[in-house]
């Protein structure tokens, strides 16, 4: 015969569920215009679009019916106008040794 205890019927404390890897903020975004894009020829931007999706990357081409996003992957990806819902620049965060500075 097994010979039991107290102590192994209790329940094992609490395991600490393992923690996410801290995930860096999204940065802060400045909209533009599909027209005002020229300006933002291979520089990063994020759009988004009416798929529900989210895209980031340089932007390497502009036309005034699509525009051509280098994602982070290398990949090329061609947007048509009619599927971007918003377009955002982001902004650099404010500096911490001069909060009041715009």
């Amino acid at each position: 015969m097994a010979c039991t205890s107290a102590h192994a019927a209790a329940p094992a404390p609490h395991a600490k569920a393992p923690t996410k890897a801290a995930e860096p903020p999204k940065p802060q975004l400045q909209a533009v215009s599909y027209e005002d894009l020229a300006k933002y020829l291979n520089q990063r931007i994020v759009v988004r679009t009416t798929l529900h999706t989210e895209r980031a990357g340089t932007l390497l081409k502009y036309s005034g019916t699509a525009i051509d996003l280098k994602l982070d992957t290398g990949a090329t990806l061609g947007l048509p106008r009619e599927t971007i819902k918003s377009i955002g620049v982001p902004i650099a965060p404010p500096d911490p040794l001069f909060p009041d500075k715009k």
